[in-house]
């Protein structure tokens, strides 16, 4: 299995204690933060920008792990970029250019990875396998709050894991990630886990939970 790595989302930082936040973040060794981009269109929410992704990459060295819920991606995409992220991921769904945007991202110099919503069938990533770096799975909808993992993303990772054989590609998991749920999604497969709301209220104990969970 590959080595497992933490994604704390910012969405759920307290922003007026973002600066110690973060610090605990360092401290407990996560390997990236995930940032959500969210335009209030292709999700109703609407969050975070190239500035503030600036402003993070000012903060820490962290790597900054930016997943795109907008329209239309390949307009943001040099600005994201040039504001400080390390990985793009960008929805299946957002654009019929997905094939452009992942090149457009690697030509960078960055990472680039597709992601899925919960009702999106992982075979239609099958001409894509060769170009990503990151398969991120929803186990919720995405920009909708208060909703339960999905069980049923389990499978999907397991189906995720053989499509992309022996390639070195990693397979994330957003949405309702907790010292539960975060097991079952390892052993199907997945080595990276964002984290929200679990991991914010208690950095230091919460994120030791998440990595004794799967060692577990």
């Amino acid at each position: 299995m590959k080595k497992m790595k933490l994604s704390p989302s910012v969405f759920a930082a307290d922003l007026g204690e973002l600066k110690n936040q973060i610090k605990q973040l360092e401290d407990s060794n996560v390997e990236l933060l995930h940032v959500d981009v969210m335009d209030g269109h292709f999700v109703e929410r609407m969050a975070f920008g190239a500035d503030h992704i600036r402003m993070l990459k000012n903060m820490t060295d962290i790597p900054l792990d930016v997943h795109l819920m907008i329209e239309n991606p390949e307009v943001h995409i040099d600005s994201i970029v040039d504001a400080g992220a390390d990985v793009i991921t960008i929805h299946q769904e957002s654009t019929t250019r997905i094939l452009s945007c992942l090149h457009k991202i690697h030509n960078r110099g960055i990472k680039a990875g597709i992601v899925l919503s919960p009702a999106t069938p992982e075979e239609t990533i099958k001409y894509l396998l060769d170009d990503i770096d990151m398969i991120l799975l929803m186990s919720v909808n995405p920009g909708e709050g208060g909703q339960h993992f999905l069980s049923s993303t389990v499978d999907k990772i397991k189906n995720v894991s053989t499509l992309i054989g022996d390639r070195d590609i990693d397979i994330e998991v957003d949405g309702s990630i907790d010292d539960e749920t975060i097991k079952p999604c390892y052993e199907a497969g997945a080595n990276v886990f964002v984290s929200g709301g679990y991991l914010f209220k208690n950095i230091k104990d919460n994120t030791e939970a998440l990595r004794k969970a799967v060692k577990g």
